[in-house]
Parts: C-alpha cells; structure tokens; sequence
C-alpha cells in the first residue's frame, strides 16, 4: 500500500501499488508497482505463474542444471534435470519472433514505402551484439513492436502457458517428454480459446461435451496411468522438467537454454518504449551493490528473481527513441517500433554464444531463406545503421508527399493480395501525418479515413429492408413460436450422457418448431408432416423467409426480441449443424437495400446527389415551426425526384420509395444511439483537460484503490476514456455491418462451437473470424484518430469473457443503454432546478449546487468506469477492448451506492437495462 501522495515505507516495499502511467493490460494487471516523486513510472513487478517459476529457478538460478546430470542442494535432496533446447535451436526461437515481426510490419507499409531500400531498408535487418564484459546477447528488430499489455499478457503469459507448462511436465516424472503425453493431454479440458494464439506448437485438447457414454473405459485407464504417474513421482528422487519450446513456447525456451535473465526492450506505434525483465544481470548486481551505499531500500528499486518480472517504461509518456535522446547503439530501438531482446548468457556459453563467428555462421544458415539479412555488432555497417531511422524518417515523408490515394491503399497481404485491414493501417499512417505535409489534393486523403465505410453504397449492403404488412403477420407468429419455445434451456441447460443424445435432441426440438410454423399456416399440410407423410425439407422455402423475417426484424430494432431472437440465433446454429440430417437449409441472406435495388437494376438511387437529403432524419433540435416544415418539404421534393428518375419496369416508385425509408430508419437508429455517446464525449472535453488539473478532479487512478485494475495519470486516463468513448460511437456507426459478419460466423457450418462453463453459465464458445476482422478495421481506424492509443489493443471474441459474435453484438447494443441515463440526469438535473426550487434546495444543501454535483457525477463515472474493473479475477480485467465495457457495466451496478444516487431517482431513472420485448 501506498499514500495518496505516492511516498512509500520502507517496510511495505514489497507490496506496492502506486500509480503507473501506463496502459492497463487486458488480462494480467495485477502487479506491484513503484512510482518517482512526478508520477512517471520507473517500475512494476508481475508474479510468473508457479510451474513457470520452478522450471526457470532450476534451468537459470545459480547457472542452472545440465540436461544430463541433476544436482545436489545443501539439504541433499536432488534438483530436478532440465532438458533443454540446444543452442541453434534456442537462437532460432528469437530469431522467429523477430522475423514475424519484421513480416507483421512489411505487409502493413505502402509498397512504395517498403520497396524503398533507403527507407525501409534497415527495418528488414537484424542487430546482434555480443557484449563479453557484461557477458550479453542482443537480438534487436524493427518490426511492429509490443504494446505494454502486448508485453505482459505475451511474455508475462498469464494462464494459458501456465496451463500449458503445468501439461507438460505434470507427465514428466515418468520419464516421459511432453511429446509423449498427448493422450493425458486429450484428457483435459481447455477452457481458454484465448490460448489458440499462443500454442500453435502446443499438443492439443479436446473439448468435453458431455458424452460419457463410451468413456468410462477410457475413465478408468486414465485412473490407472494416473496412478502409476503418482507412484513413479513418488519414487523418484528426482523429476525431469522440460524447457522446451514445445512446452514454454520460443520465448522462455531460449531463455531457459542460453541465459539466466532476459531483458526486453520494445516499441509499438500506439505506445510507449518499456522494458521487461526477468532475472538479474550481472551489471545489476554491480548497480545494486553501489546503491545500498547511496540510497535507502525502498529507492533501490525491485528485486529480481524468478517469481516475477520487472516492467519499466524509463522514458515520460510520448518520448521519442532517438540518438539525442539516448538511444544511440546498435542494438537501442529507435522509431517507432522495434523490440530489442537481451540474454545473460550463462556460463558454459560464453565461449560460443559472444564469437562472432559462430554467430556469423548461426544467423546465416537460419535467415538463408528468408528476405531479412544481418548486422553484427563487430560489422562495418553498424555505424551506418544507427543513423538509419533519421534517413528513413525523412525520405518517408518525401514519399509520402508525392503518393496518391491509390499508392497510399497499395497494400497487401503475405501472397500480394490487397487485404482491408492492411489498407486501414495505410490510412492510419496517412491519418496521423500533419496537413502541412499535405498537398492539397492530397489533405482531402485523409477524409478517406471516415469515408471508407460511410458511402451511400457501401452502406446500403448491410441496411435491412423495411418489412412489409405480410411480412410483419408473419413476424408475429415466428414471435409466439420463440416466447413458448424453451430451446435453449432444452438443449444447453441439460446434461446429456453423450454428443449423440444431444445432437437428438436437438433434431427432434427443431423439427417440432418447424412443424408448428407449417400447421399455423396450412392446418392439413400439418397433419401431414404430424403423419410423416411429407418431408419437412418441401416447405424449406416457407421456413426461409420465416426465419428471414425475423432475423431482419431484430437488426432493424436491437431493443426488440431480447430473449426470442437468442433462441432463434441458438436454434439455427443447431440446424445449421445438423443441416445434412434434417435434409434441410433454412438459411437465406438477409433482405438489404443493396440487394432488393440490385436485383431491379435500380442501384443508381444510392449514386445520386439527392440521397442524403432524401433519407437524412428530421430532429428538432431547438429549431423553430418553420424551419422544421421546411426541411420536411425539402425531404419529400428529393423522394418524389429519386422515384421520378429511377423507376422502372423492375422497380415501382413504392420500392424506391420502400428503400428510401428504410436508409432513413438507419439513419434514426444511428443518430439515437450515437447522440449519448456524442454528448458524453463532449462532458469530457468541457469539463475536463489533458494538461490542466483542476483541485479535487485529476481523473488519475491507483492500482488497487477503490477496486481500480489500473493506474493511469491525469492525461492518460482523459485519453483512455476519450478513445473508449470514440471506439464505442464507431461500433455504433458500423453495428450493422457488425451484425451481418457476427451471423455469418454464427451460422457458417464449417464454424463448430463448444459447450463451455465460462463461469457465466454454459456458453456457447465459437470462433467468429469475420466479425474479428470487422472489429480490427474499426480498431485501427479508431487509433488513427487519436492522439495516441492507450491500454491493451486485444480484442476478446470466442472465449470465455465473449463467447461467440452473438454475446458481442449484444455487448455493444448495450452502450447507448449505459449512457442515455447519465445524459439524461446531467441535463435534466438543472431544469429541474429551475422549475422546482425545493428540489434546488435540496441540491444545494446536499451537493453544493447544480454544477457541481453534475462535475462529481462526470468525475466519478470517467475515473470508476474506466479503472479496468468489473471482473471477478485479475485475468479478466484490465483495458482490453471488452475490458473497457466491463468496467463501465461495473460502474452501473454500483449507481445505488454512490452518493448522487437521489439526483439520479429525481431525474427519472429506473435502471439501465430496458425491456426484454
């Protein structure tokens, strides 16, 4: 614990929790910290998880053990052997991650930029140095980088490899590798998806569904190898524990096999220069030994063992990696972006690891087939490549000054084909260039940026069509089908002895509301489906639409059929599974705009210069009588031109007139959903200031006070609400794009799901690759937006915080929810002042008058809804970009608590969440 002032005492050093400006990781912030006397970082520690712990204080403390004899401690027991990589092997993990990098970073460039040899040149080179006085190996890239939470939830690895490395030793101390333990390993269940990224080399588990039927022999053989397990560790004097990349992954395995500390330093685009370490150094040691005779324990800083890893960020936030500002070696990062990796190199490899020539023939046999060279530190170009980011800064800007749109989207992906999300980070980088080194034409780009997604056309594919009065009859019934149908609680709340009894369930529960939709509308064909007479796959065209209509419905109205269109989703998924038995598709396309215009050769009506005016919702707005009747008639004199010059035979005036006003549905949604988080982005700009502080409102938070996860200075957090706030309102403006990618995932049949307990219940966990996509583009839009980009970039999608696309879209439906009360009180609080003056009394003499209980009410919510908490673990929290809802949501079940509570009741408010109808 700390005092609010930062000072700390001498013997609570080893429990630190001040404030570190930093951004929040999204799912291991919960480390120690310590802070200077100006609030700027200079560390924080972070516990490794324990079977990690064991395998490097056995493989790096006091040198390590051979991977062919143990050791002897004091006590006499024996220290587990350590079976290592061998050292080409341990190189090339290090050499792979940069590699990657450098790839990551390439694909993102403009092709003029990249094809630049004096600009991007030197970014496809690696630095190695080996230092023999300090007894040092430094691998450093120019690659993408790491962001802080990047780091931590990466190299800190959190619980994924700490289940992996539990796997696989815990089948070790028989003697057996992890390579040898896949068939315990299918025995456990993997309930983080998360961990897909971080085991590509990992042995793989199966998912348990429940069926138990035909393993209980396999049960009860478990049992005995279990058994035999337990008496060979119990035997054995000694375990064997693998430091393999296998069980590590690259990073640790390197670790274990070359060195006895690591240190990393990195650099991301949309974050600050930090260094991680684990372990000490030798020049640690050396600094340590001269600061216990200058400073006092609690300022000499962390101590570094094998439980924990140190993060730093040396440098005040936005400091710029230069030679003048001290970062003038070969291996220093410069830019920015870049990763510098630093080994202790034990002792029985000094001798090969620091010759340059054996890193020579190392490095050239591993990059032989690669396009990414080498510069060794005894070279005669590492002189010329330390100037090498000055040079490429500036012929960056002459080349950018000269490229057109077109140059600037030239993007690709590793086999050359133009992707979205590489022409997004194109436009980033042309988003955060100034206008001064804009040519005019050119300063228009820039628009492009917001435009991409927001043209008439583009728009048009994902905007629903308006239902008909047929259609809306028929929605009605799909309504009473779902309210009286417990599908759901049917099929994922029961417990099944096997995957076949479910999957019969299932079947025979589809049907029946198949069925029912067919006798509701054709009594006799009904009998004849009851009689199994017919097949029900001949009305598949019937069940289409139906289910159509009601799917259309709900994207058109989010606040609509809450439980229904769940079970609806849930359902079709399982028909969609089971499509090739049922004999059945009941999936078709939602009926767009785009669509019904194409289909009648009338696509021209979102070409024409009218279709803003045509579409756009009338709001009053404080505007007067006259005003308003003459933008309506503006309004019907652009619908009555379209319809005139673009109907056809294929298409009647009252289509067009049907898709016109159904751009202008879009239209209202967006603006009613948008408007909360418009007015709150303007609370926070009004109220509130970056580099000004008023007394009694930093909106600074502390790790581990008032249940905060995070710890952020005044302008940090101000810019970790604001782009929260900005990223939600782009959500918003693309939530039906959203909506359609989050359905095709959800109803793809080459997409399985897996019955998980998240510990939300049972939850359907499934991968939703395009909606990941859709949510990447908004991401990397957004941070281009923005000054700069702080906390963790990592979206959850298809684990156990978000599920499936379904709990994503309903997460995000959620926003205006969230913040059209806090709207409504800070405005509606002061007319009721001014029209009740009991009511200002009251608030007068409770909260010191109208302004500043709605400051305390804004001061509150963007400090306590945006602390990274609302998680029941420390994993979970954090300023990842569903992390940053989950604190919000947090926030709003604590309302009744806070002591401006009565002003919100004064206002009306009676809760966030609304109807379920």
């Amino acid at each position: 614990p700390c005092r609010k002032d930062g000072a700390m005492s001498e013997e609570n050093e080893n429990s630190r929790s001040t404030a570190m400006g930093g951004d929040g990781a999204g799912d291991h912030e919960n480390g120690d910290h310590g802070s200077s006397n100006n609030n700027s970082v200079e560390w924080a520690t972070y516990p490794l998880p324990p079977p990690l712990v064991k395998i490097l204080q056995a493989s790096c403390g006091d040198g390590g053990v051979s991977e062919t004899q143990a050791s002897i401690s004091i006590d006499g027991k024996q220290q587990p052997t350590v079976e290592r990589e061998n050292p080409n092997d341990a190189v090339q993990c290090l050499v792979d991650n940069s590699i990657s990098a450098i790839d990551l970073l390439y694909f993102a460039t403009p092709s003029r930029i990249r094809q630049d040899q004096e600009c991007f040149g030197h970014r496809s080179c690696l630095r190695v140095v080996a230092n023999e006085e300090d007894q040092t190996l430094t691998i450093t890239d120019f690659g993408v980088g790491m962001t802080r939470a990047d780091v931590i939830n990466c190299l800190g690895i959190g619980r994924t490899v700490s289940a992996r490395t539990d796997r696989g030793n815990s089948g070790s101390s028989d003697g057996s590798s992890p390579e040898e333990s896949d068939d315990d390993e299918s025995e456990t269940e993997e309930s983080d998806a998360e961990g897909d990224e971080a085991s590509d080399d990992d042995g793989s588990g199966t998912e348990d569904d429940g069926d138990n039927d035909e393993s209980d022999g396999a049960d009860e053989s478990a049992t005995k190898r279990n058994g035999k397990k337990s008496a060979a560790l119990a035997s054995s004097a000694a375990a064997t524990l693998f430091a393999k990349k296998a069980t590590l992954g690259g990073f640790y395995a390197a670790l274990c096999s070359l060195g006895t500390a690591v240190k990393v330093g990195t650099k991301s685009k949309f974050d600050d220069y930090y260094e991680f370490q684990v372990g000490r150094f030798k020049s640690d040691e050396i600094n340590l030994s001269n600061a216990k005779n200058t400073t006092s324990t609690a300022e000499q800083g962390p101590s570094q063992s094998f439980d924990h890893f140190i993060l730093k960020r040396p440098l005040p936030e936005g400091s710029v990696l230069s030679v003048e500002t001290g970062f003038d070696k070969l291996e220093s990062v410069r830019g920015d972006s870049g990763t510098m990796v630093c080994i202790q190199v034990r002792d029985d490899l000094v001798g090969t690891l620091l010759n340059y020539k054996w890193l020579h023939d190392t490095f050239e046999k591993i990059l032989e087939t690669t396009h990414t060279s080498v510069v060794l530190g005894n070279s005669e170009q590492a002189a010329d490549l330390i100037d090498a980011t000055r040079r490429e800064q500036e012929r960056r800007d002459a080349i950018m000054q000269t490229m057109d749109e077109e140059e600037v989207l030239d993007v690709g992906d590793s086999e050359g084909r133009s992707t979205p999300c590489s022409q997004l980070f194109s436009l980033a980088s042309l988003a955060l260039r100034p206008l001064s080194t804009l040519g005019q034409d050119q300063s228009e780009q820039r628009h492009h940026l917001d435009s991409l997604y927001s043209s008439m056309k583009e728009r048009a594919k994902y905007i629903p069509l308006r239902l008909s009065l047929n259609e809306r009859k028929m929605l009605r019934l799909m309504e009473a089908a779902m309210t009286c149908c417990d599908y759901t609680s049917e099929v994922d709340g029961t417990v099944f002895k096997s995957q076949l009894r479910r999957q019969h369930k299932q079947m025979h529960l589809i049907t029946s509301v198949f069925r029912g939709l067919v006798t509701a509308c054709d009594y006799e064909a009904g009998r004849r489906l009851a009689a199994d007479k017919e097949s029900i796959s001949r009305y598949q065209t019937f069940l289409q639409e139906m289910m159509e209509f009601a799917r259309r419905h709900k994207i058109r109205n989010p606040e609509k059929m809450r439980t229904e269109y769940g079970k609806l989703i849930y359902l079709l998924q399982d028909a969609v599974q089971n499509a090739e038995h049922l004999e059945l598709n009941v999936i078709r396309p939602i009926e767009s705009v785009y669509r019904y215009l194409e289909e009648r050769d009338g696509l021209g009506v979102l070409e024409d210069s009218q279709i803003e005016i045509a579409t756009e919702e009338i709001l009053a707005e404080r505007k007067t009588r006259a005003k308003i009747d003459s933008e309506i008639r503006r309004k019907e004199r652009a619908v009555q031109q379209i319809k005139k010059k673009y109907r056809n035979s294929n298409l009647s005036s009252e289509d067009i007139h049907l898709c016109l006003y159904s751009i202008c549905d879009n239209n209202s949604f967006l603006n009613s959903n948008r408007v909360p988080i418009d007015k709150v982005i303007d609370f926070l700009k009004t109220n509130f200031h970056p580099d000004e502080i008023e007394e009694g409102y930093s909106l600074a938070i502390v790790s581990g006070e008032s249940g905060a996860r995070l710890s952020h200075s005044h302008e940090r957090q101000y810019y970790f609400a604001l782009q929260s706030l900005t990223l939600w309102r782009d959500i918003i403006d693309d939530m039906f794009r959203l909506w359609a990618m989050g359905e095709s995932d959800l109803l793809n049949q080459s997409i399985s799901y897996s019955l998980q307990d998240t510990g939300q219940g049972m939850q359907r966990v499934q991968q939703s690759p395009q909606t990941y996509k859709a949510m990447q583009k908004i991401l990397i839009r957004v941070q281009a937006k923005v000054k700069h980009w702080v906390g963790s970039s990592v979206i959850h999608l298809g684990d156990h915080n978000v599920p499936n696309a379904l709990s994503f879209i309903d997460k995000y439906t959620q926003v205006p929810r969230i913040l059209g009360p806090i709207v409504t009180c800070i405005e509606n609080a002061e007319k009721l002042c001014e029209e009740d003056d009991g009511i200002r009394a009251f608030i007068d003499h409770g909260f010191g008058g109208i302004k500043k209980v709605q400051k305390d009410i804004l001061y509150d919510f963007f400090t306590a809804a945006f602390d990274g908490s609302g998680a029941d673990n420390f994993y979970d929290a954090g300023s990842c970009i569903d992390g940053r809802l989950t604190s919000a949501w947090n926030w709003c079940s604590q309302l009744p608590e806070k002591p401006f509570y009565p002003v919100f009741q004064l206002t009306g408010f009676i809760g966030f969440d609304g109807e379920f109808k």
